[in-house]
């Protein structure tokens, strides 16, 4: 099992996902799913204004992540550093008491309250100046069995 960075230790438990922004997740599937990852349907993500599919393999779940337009903050990312990684998704059991637990810690946070994430979650994201220069979210997973 993976664990979290020693910024996040007794705040994060394992890693959930790994998020990948690609310019189109059509274009991208084939090159996944010839791995052998499966996936489901994507999901739009207003308040990102993202769309999301989820890969899944061996237990281990990788997101990739399209801009739903040229206004998402992932279109900013892409212009700015291109396609690749975007962040690591830590499991939280609380994603309000983590987002509190961080800000003790004098974590720089994005969110200063959980919002919706994908899949019916809870999330919040850490700053990347807060973790060595990688974003960082917590999510709080329902389906999660760390729940």
């Amino acid at each position: 099992m993976s664990s979290a960075p020693q910024e996040l230790k007794g705040i994060a438990g394992a890693l959930h996902h790994v998020a990948v922004v690609v310019r189109s997740l059509e274009a991208e599937r084939p090159a996944w799913e010839a791995l052998g990852l499966t996936c489901g349907e994507p999901e739009f993500i207003e308040d990102q204004d993202v769309n999301v599919l989820v890969y899944s393999i061996a237990g281990q779940r990788i997101e990739l992540v399209e801009p739903a337009s040229e206004s998402s903050p992932v279109s900013r990312f892409l212009e700015k550093r291109g396609p690749g990684l975007h962040h690591l998704a830590f499991e939280v059991t609380d994603c309000a008491a983590a987002i509190d637990a961080a800000r003790d810690r004098g974590l720089e946070l994005i969110d200063e309250a959980p919002r919706l994430g994908s899949h019916g979650t809870t999330i919040a994201f850490l700053h990347p100046r807060a973790t060595g220069g990688v974003l960082c979210e917590l999510v709080e997973d329902p389906s999660s069995a760390a729940n």
